[in-house]
């Protein structure tokens, strides 16, 4: 992460019960929120803060979400 930057953020929603994500998936989700946030790629190795999952309703599909943010 670059000085004053704030760090990327994101929501991974899975079906309920499938195998917790990949942590190549988590970079790739951080990757497109920099990317939709126009910040500049990680220079460097990221070390990663992942939470989850959590057990959520969408438009009536059970869902485990996972949040992951860069530390």
């Amino acid at each position: 992460m670059f000085a004053g930057a704030s760090p990327a953020f994101a929501l991974i929603r899975i079906k309920r019960g499938d195998p917790m994500p990949s942590n190549e998936a988590f970079l790739n989700a951080l990757n497109q929120d920099r990317a939709l946030l126009s910040m500049p790629a990680v220079n460097g190795r990221t070390e990663l803060e992942t939470a989850g999952p959590y057990a959520i309703m969408v438009d009536g599909a059970d869902l485990d979400e996972y949040v992951v943010w860069e530390r």
